[in-house]
């Protein structure tokens, strides 16, 4: 530990001085926010959503308008104008976006992410900059989603009407007042935004140069007059009551039947009390099949409605060429037979912590964190814990950042595992030093690793441990405009230099890339490097993988690419090429074909080969319902690297529908697309959502 000390002091020296003089503007800067300002008027009657501006209620609206193209620095070449008005229980919002573009508008069925269209936004903040942060967003069809950091399935029931015409698209929103949790205050921080697809135009209203998103906080501009008008949501208790059944063969349980629910009650205007009893996951509708070569492990993401609810306050540390991230990784604890839970925020902190039971075995977890006003400062804890008979798994970490949120901060990151699995004090330390130096544009991320040779948390995400040593990311974007035909160049490079204990090297690496996009929606990647990887009881392997990837809508709804790498991978020459393509067929449907190869070149012995077919088609029926069918087979033999010979032949086929009815959702799904082979079980599920809406 003491060789570790001048770097800590000496690195959060240097972080105090440079915060000192970084932060000297901040003054400046938030002056110039606060000039972005919008009042609620209170509307005299509700206004009519119909997709245009012709009822006159909208004439007393307060207005703005988004003159500033946050993707391209430079003010906004399309029009846009926002109004607002509010009464006892909703916020009206009408959006007239003006576009001489193709518009883009493929979604019809709400409550999917509209990454795909042109949208519009608003962003609330009833907390203020430390509270929670809810959006509503809508397309040129009137398509709804929304999101929100406190739940991640925040999905109540809001309106949203548009009409397109030949200059551009209205939207009329109505957005429910009690779906969203503040303090009291009377200003709450708000900004809208508008994406054009077609050249990536981001335009937004409060503009600060110093932002690094739209929907900054930080940078929002204010609502003012809330509380004067009585505009305050009540939180409400909710209850999830589903009912399952459950045909399936004998070889995986059987037929079967179950009832359970998840519970939220308030504690405060801000924090609330979680219980799940008796879970089902059964609509899980994520294909993380793939076989893309990889030396590490593959992270699957968290769909559990009780571990997604408060996944926002936990893993919010900053980390460079991330090891052994998220350090919370809850797809590790088993479905619970019960589990309770309290988060929320108060003030300048937010804090979350839960405890799962299963058979045996106790999961649990608890995470804080501080921010000042200006974010020049936080401080983060976190802790996870596993029990079962004759083991206990305790990993503790805390973590200090200093700097400001625009061009500067460094961090400290000390903490590790201790109990039974670890036999020797100290072999179970995480550490990590960190410091950064960025623009929206461009970055340069230093970080110095060290990981204990028994660091391996039960609830965490491992990778690799004993490693310790230097890491740099580097990137740069030059942007030509959206009227260009090459619109932006991506150049970044990524260095690591970890050796283990005895000083050889453990994970080395050297990885360049190229990204250009076009207008036209092509993105060209270009990659070059190699890496080093060591693990116990292997000579060590290398690779030097070498690529191009050619995508054509990458972000849309049905993007198409092909990608070619070629290398050293292990013990072996390796060949991998992906291919997919996905159109749509009609307005609401869309197919996606896809064939994967990957040929190792063994030193040894012959060539090995594996590959992947996959047909996938999805069928929007209407704003409340959806159907997907998926086929997929792999065959062959994995790549070796690091594992052994590993022959799969393996189909998969699924089915699910959905549909949602006033307070309750159905779910008709046969098989598991999360399933290497399909499992022979239909499963029909029903969700009853008591007291307040889903996800709030």
């Amino acid at each position: 530990m003491p060789k570790y000390f001048g770097i800590r002091t000496g690195l959060l020296a240097l972080c105090a001085i440079a915060a000192a003089l970084l932060d000297a503007s901040a003054a400046a800067r938030a002056a110039g926010t606060a000039a972005f300002s919008i009042p609620a008027v209170v509307a005299a009657a509700p206004p009519k959503l119909d997709g245009t501006l012709n009822d006159p209620a909208w004439k007393s609206a307060a207005h703005v308008r988004l003159e500033w193209d946050f993707s391209y620095r430079r003010p906004a070449t399309e029009a846009t104008d926002a109004y607002l008005l509010v009464d006892a229980n909703y916020l009206y919002v009408a959006f007239v976006a003006k576009q001489s573009e193709t518009i883009t508008a493929t979604q019809h069925t709400d409550n999917v992410p509209l990454g795909s269209d042109d949208v519009v936004r608003v962003y609330l903040f009833p907390g203020g900059d430390q509270g929670f942060e809810y959006y509503f967003v809508a397309n040129p069809l009137g398509t709804r989603f929304q999101a929100s950091s406190e739940n991640a399935a925040f999905s109540p029931r809001w309106d949203a009407v548009a009409s397109t015409s030949a200059t551009g698209y209205v939207v009329t929103e109505r957005i429910p007042l009690d779906v969203m949790r503040g303090d009291g205050r009377s200003t709450w921080r708000i900004q809208f935004d508008r994406r054009v697809f077609v050249n990536n135009q981001l335009l937004e209203w409060a503009h600060d140069p110093a932002a690094g998103s739209t929907d900054s906080s930080l940078y929002a501009g204010y609502l003012t007059g809330m509380k004067a008008a009585g505009r305050q949501a009540k939180a409400r208790p909710r209850a999830n009551i589903y009912v399952l059944g459950e045909a399936a063969s004998k070889t995986i349980g059987g037929s079967t039947s179950r009832v359970g629910a998840d519970v939220a009650l308030p504690i405060t205007a801000t924090a609330s009390f979680l219980a799940t009893f008796h879970p089902d996951y059964s609509n899980v509708e994520l294909d993380q099949q793939s076989i893309a070569p990889t030396a590490f492990p593959r992270q699957f993401v968290e769909v559990r409605p009780f571990f997604v609810q408060g996944a926002g306050f936990y893993n919010q540390f900053n980390c460079n060429d991330c090891v052994n991230y998220p350090l919370l990784y809850t797809p590790n604890i088993p479905t619970p037979r019960d589990g309770y839970a309290v988060e929320g925020v108060q003030g300048r902190f937010n804090f979350g912590a839960f405890t799962s039971f299963s058979d045996d075995r106790t999961d649990s977890a608890q995470a804080m964190q501080y921010a000042t006003s200006d974010r020049t400062f936080r401080a983060l804890f976190q802790r996870e814990a596993v029990d079962f008979p004759g083991t206990h798994d305790d990993a503790e970490f805390g973590q200090v950042q200093l700097g400001n949120p625009h061009n500067f901060n460094a961090y400290a990151t000390v903490g590790g595992e201790s109990g039974t699995l670890v036999t020797e004090p100290g072999q179970g330390r995480y550490r990590e030093y960190g410091f950064n130096l960025f623009t929206p544009k461009s970055g340069i991320f230093f970080a110095y690793h060290d990981v204990g040779q028994q660091y391996a948390p039960i609830d965490g995400f491992n990778a690799i441990n004993d490693v310790r040593g230097p890491t740099a990311y580097v990137y740069r974007e030059i942007d030509n405009g959206p009227a260009s035909s090459i619109q932006s160049v991506t150049f970044s490079q990524d260095l690591g230099r970890m050796r283990n204990h005895l000083g050889m090297y453990d994970d080395a690496y050297s990885i360049a890339s190229i990204t250009i996009n076009t207008r036209r929606l092509f993105t060209l990647n270009l990659t070059t490097g190699s890496n080093y990887l060591l693990l116990p009881g292997t000579p060590g392997g290398y690779a030097n993988q070498n690529g191009a990837a050619l995508s054509y809508a990458a972000n849309s709804s049905t993007p198409s690419s092909v990608s070619y790498n070629v290398g050293r991978y292990g013990a072996g020459y390796l060949h991998s090429i992906a291919r997919s393509v996905s159109f749509k067929t009609g307005k609401r449907a869309s197919l996606l074909f896809e064939a994967d190869d990957t040929i190792d070149h063994t030193d040894a012995g012959p060539a090995l080969t594996q590959w992947l077919e996959r047909v996938a088609f999805s069928y929007q029926l209407g704003p409340e319902s959806s159907l997907a069918v998926g086929v997929r087979r792999i065959v062959g033999t994995t790549p070796p690297y690091f594992s052994p010979l590993q022959y799969i032949d393996a189909s998969n086929v699924s089915v699910a529908y959905y549909r949602r009815l006033g307070r309750g959702e159905i779910y008709a799904v046969y098989g598991d697309p999360n399933a290497l082979s399909t499992l022979p079980a239909f499963i029909l599920k029903y969700i009853f959502y008591a007291g307040s809406q889903k996800g709030t």
